[in-house]
């Protein structure tokens, strides 16, 4: 029996769980824990900063791809098969990558950093991407003319390097659209109250807001924007894009006393991955037996709550799901 309760012991000190998933935490303990210093939220005094911020940098990203797979064909002399390629795959890892960003800024650096840091690296990318259209040593030369006739003749491929940094022009943009697209919207509700009427109006305005703009921006970047590029010139039509961005890191930055930052508490991604684990390194492990030599019905590691300001869940035992 004494070795049937060590056999025991042993076993319920080696039986550890992963801490429940936590049940978001109610509006008004929300509001004490999450934001610093109990500041009263900006509400729509931070809202021209914002939404000026997301539309200029909506205007740069989309305005540069929206005539994006002209420039690799006429100037960088790519094949199209080549340039969908290469257009594809940017677009794959530019769609991808929020999720990393969503895991860093719930993680790590919060919304308000991950916005500042993206948006440096969007501008950064699309000062790469315009020097490839301004410098001449960073495309191929231009097609030679077939005689008299309108066609192209002998057209230069581009070099590793002409391409290579158009890449890492690429890469930095989807940099920027990783820390960018899964924070702007839960940074703008961060500055609202929503425990009240007044901040429950303002989430929904600043909604109807923010896809009003983001309409807008869409009109602007696929006809303006577009003209520009294939009527004036390349640079312009890249140049323009990137100091709209600029514009919109520094109206980004000029409100930052008025914002509402929001400190991070950890992502769920973290919690799935530690279950998984968990549950792959368990999957052998027995049962002790009780004291009467018949087998538990189970023993968990259940410690008590440390931290009382959040609500937690706690799952009760059952057989059915086995």
């Amino acid at each position: 029996m004494a070795e049937d309760e060590k056999n025991g012991t042993s076993s319920y000190k080696l039986y550890c769980c992963i801490p429940c998933f936590q049940k978001p935490s109610s509006p008004e303990k929300h509001d004490n824990v999450s934001r610093s210093e109990k500041k009263k939220p900006g509400g729509w005094r931070a809202m021209p900063f914002i939404l000026g911020n997301e539309t200029f940098e909506r205007l740069a990203s989309f305005g540069l791809l929206a005539n994006f797979m002209v420039y690799l064909t006429r100037v960088f002399h790519l094949e199209q098969v080549a340039a969908a390629n290469t257009l594809n795959i940017w677009s794959g890892i530019t769609d991808f990558a929020p999720l990393i960003g969503a895991f860093i800024s719930d993680g790590y650096l919060g919304r308000f950093k991950t916005i500042a840091y993206a948006s440096c690296a969007s501008f950064l990318g699309l000062v790469i991407v315009t020097l490839t259209a301004w410098l001449p040593y960073l495309h191929p030369e231009k097609c030679e003319p077939a005689g008299n006739q309108q066609s192209y003749g002998h057209c230069k491929s581009p070099t590793s390097i002409q391409l290579g940094v158009l890449f890492i022009g690429l890469g930095f943009l989807s940099i920027g659209t990783a820390g960018i697209r899964p924070c702007s919207i839960p940074f703008g509700v961060d500055q609202f109250d929503p425990t009240t009427e007044e901040g429950k109006k303002g989430i929904n305005s600043f909604f109807n807001w923010y896809y009003t703009t983001f309409t807008v921006v869409i009109l602007i970047t696929v006809t303006l924007v577009v003209y520009i590029q294939d009527s004036v010139s390349w640079v312009w039509g890249f140049g323009i894009p990137t100091v709209l961005m600029l514009c919109s890191i520094i109206l980004f930055f000029v409100g930052t006393r008025i914002y509402v930052h929001v400190k991070p508490e950890g992502s769920v991604f973290s919690s799935i991955a530690q279950v998984l684990v968990s549950a792959y390194k368990k999957r052998r492990l027995k049962l002790p037996d009780n004291c009467d030599g018949e087998r538990a019905d189970g023993i968990f590691y259940d410690p008590p709550i440390k931290d009382q300001s959040t609500m937690a869940s706690k799952l009760p035992l059952t057989n059915q799901l086995r």
